[in-house]
């Protein structure tokens, strides 16, 4: 009984009643039909982009204390029944979406998003085909809304999020979520992309055969560039293997 009184329990309930019922919200951030009541002290010290936002001195969304973020449902179904293609990528249809900001504002709130589907993979080991919606795909959104929005937190945990996925063979999504880390995320950030080229090496002869999934690969030189480095550096390090027993 006393760990549910605890003072980490009691902060997450007071954190978890103020998204709810927005009480003392100061800012407004609407995205299309959605308007959420929260609150700057709480947002800005986690975002940069919102810690900008909000100074009353340079932009009218400070003075205004209300934030304005267009986006859209995203893909529907018809959509996903083809295979992906890398030239049609769309930002505002792949990645900020409402159900997106939805999830990036729970963050502010829980340090975390999508609990339960997150739960319900725990543990589990399978394959699927499916490879155009998924798992993967959601933690790469989130990646990249962490990214744009300057969300330190957010991008951690959804690299935490897909290593558990990765290490659960949980490969679910992994289309899209090439396309959304490649075209949605600067060379330089390694974060995702390391764990894809680790991914794909390992799982090489399992995407041999994938159609979709090269057609992807070929399409995006980034990707090919660092599938051949990472078979250059596990040559080098069978090599110094070799060499080591010859001793």
């Amino acid at each position: 009984m006393a760990a549910n009184n605890s003072p980490e329990k009691q902060l997450t309930s007071m954190l978890d009643r103020l998204q709810a019922n927005g009480a003392y919200s100061d800012l407004k951030i609407v995205c299309g039909s959605d308007t959420y009541l929260v609150h700057r002290n709480i947002i800005c010290p986690q975002s940069d982009f919102f810690r900008a936002a909000c100074r009353p001195d340079t932009f009218a969304e400070g003075r205004t204390g209300v934030i304005n973020i267009p986006a859209s449902s995203g893909r529907n179904d018809e959509f996903f029944a083809k295979p992906i293609k890398v030239e049609d990528f769309d930002w505002d249809l792949d990645v900020e979406t409402t159900e997106s900001v939805k999830l990036m504002i729970h963050y502010f709130y829980h340090h975390d998003y999508l609990e339960r589907e997150t739960a319900k993979l725990q543990g589990l080991l399978f394959y699927s085909d499916e490879h155009r919606k998924g798992i993967m795909a959601e933690h790469s959104r989130m990646y990249a809304m962490g990214e744009k929005y300057g969300i330190p937190g957010l991008k951690s945990l959804a690299v935490a999020k897909f290593r558990r996925a990765y290490a659960g063979a949980t490969h679910t999504g992994l289309a899209a979520s090439l396309v959304i880390v490649y075209k949605s995320t600067p060379e330089s950030d390694k974060g995702l992309r390391s764990l894809l080229l680790g991914l794909l090496s390992i799982y090489g002869r399992r995407y041999k055969e994938n159609t979709e999934i090269q057609q992807i690969i070929s399409s995006i030189p980034d990707l090919c560039y660092g599938l051949y480095q990472r078979c250059l550096e596990d040559k080098i390090l069978y090599e110094d293997e070799l060499n080591e027993e010859g001793r």
